[in-house]
């Protein structure tokens, strides 16, 4: 830690004009102009509690609140920041730390845990959806949970994407396949949007994959991870590693709907694991658009894309990690005119934007993003995050959608990209 914390030489990068920096860093800076809130002001704040000049060690209640609080995890300074301070990764460690000296609320337990809250939502829906409409339900939610009145839960599909893949058969027999994948099915994409899981099978299928939804893994870590409950995070890294390692040397490939998934397993888990299992998982996993791009799998398909431009924003994690830019390749190449955002995070950030007392500084971050949304060119945003879609739910006059579906979230690009395969029956 002490050696990254280090790595800031206060060149104020993170409080730099976006001309200068790139779109990523530092959200929080650009939305409350303090110094505190920026990479350099944090780095500084450890660097003091480290050497022992603060009352308070880094792990600290008043610390953590304080200095970490308002970091919203985006990675955005791992990528922009000349020295590539990965104060996302500090604040992690110091949540577990704190988590070792005191016990979590229950608010960063659900959150951390949210896959199994969501395997629950699953199988009592639409149960949890008819009780989130009930009169005042959004008020006890902010009392009891600290979640914001403001903010409605995700919504919770009896058939998960596991249960749909069960029923079906692959397309693609896997002698006659250019590659064989394993979908990793993430919480998001398996409980609250199979449509987006269904859409990446036909799409793959239809650029000749033989695709099976992966078996006998868990969730990713994410949510465990982004809350500080590092031990979770690898207990579940470890799982999964262990499903996936023998199948990625037996020729498959693993690709991750969710881009926050995705990188976990191709960067995070070369932080909670050693070796060369962990190390195999994270050099054969892809993000959808990713794969498609860089095998050139699209190539091989006869798009014909609908006549609407796009405003893409893409997910800080890709960006910080530089793989964001295979989504507008592969959009672009369907036919879409694309306007790529040079834009920051969207402001939820996973569990971030739900917590009450951070709701304001989440609108404030999406207001940036809102502003270059509206000066762009583009007819549709579409955007791959499952945070991003949220946040942008009813808040911009461009937001549509590219099928018949009543939505009112931005499309994914796999969405797009299987609306493209439609026009010419080349996806159901």
């Amino acid at each position: 830690m002490e050696g990254m914390v280090e790595l800031c030489h206060g060149c104020g990068g993170c409080r730099g004009p976006q001309e200068t920096t790139g779109g990523v860093m530092c959200p929080t800076y650009r939305a409350t102009s303090e110094e505190s809130t920026s990479t350099r002001g944090r780095a500084n704040a450890l660097r003091q509690a480290i050497s022992g000049d603060l009352p308070d060690e880094p792990a600290s209640e008043e610390f953590m609140t304080e200095v970490m609080d308002l970091c919203i995890g985006c990675k955005g300074c791992a990528r922009d920041c000349p020295s590539e301070v990965d104060m996302a990764k500090l604040k992690t460690e110091l949540q577990y730390q704190r988590h070792q000296k005191s016990r979590p609320s229950l608010r960063d337990r659900l959150f951390a845990n949210i896959d199994r809250v969501s395997a629950f939502g699953s199988a009592l829906a639409p149960l949890p959806s008819i009780l989130q409409r009930l009169p005042g339900s959004n008020i006890v939610a902010e009392k009891v949970l600290g979640i914001a009145r403001e903010r409605n839960f995700p919504r919770f599909r009896r058939e998960t994407l596991v249960d749909w893949a069960d029923e079906r058969e692959p397309q693609v027999p896997i002698e006659d396949a250019t590659r064989k994948a394993l979908l990793f099915p993430d919480t998001y994409t398996n409980y609250s949007h199979p449509e987006i899981g269904k859409a990446a099978v036909e799409l793959l299928e239809a650029a000749n994959v033989h695709v099976e939804v992966a078996a006998s893994v868990t969730a990713s870590g994410r949510a465990a991870h982004s809350k500080g409950f590092l031990d979770v995070a690898r207990e579940r890294a470890a799982q999964n590693v262990d499903a996936l390692a023998s199948e990625v040397v037996g020729g498959w490939d693993i690709v991750v709907p969710e881009p926050s998934d995705a990188v976990m397993l191709q960067s995070d888990y070369l932080d909670l694991l050693s070796g060369q299992k962990v190390e195999t998982v994270a050099a054969n996993t892809y993000g959808v658009c990713e794969y498609l791009n860089r095998f050139r799998l699209d190539e091989t398909l006869d798009f014909d894309a609908p006549e609407v431009s796009l405003v893409y924003h893409g997910h800080c994690h890709q960006k910080a990690t530089k793989r964001d830019h295979h989504a507008v390749a592969t959009l672009r190449r369907a036919g879409y005119t694309v306007d790529a955002l040079d834009s920051g995070c969207c402001g939820m950030a996973g569990s971030f934007g739900y917590e009450a007392e951070h709701y304001s500084l989440s609108q404030s971050v999406a207001d940036i993003l809102d502003e270059q949304i509206t000066a762009s060119h583009g007819e549709i945003v579409v955007t791959p995050g499952a945070s991003c879609r949220t946040q942008l739910s009813g808040r911009i006059e461009t937001q549509g959608t590219l099928s018949d579906e009543k939505t009112d979230q931005p499309p994914h690009p796999i969405q797009a990209l299987a609306t493209a395969l439609d026009r010419n029956g080349g996806a159901d």
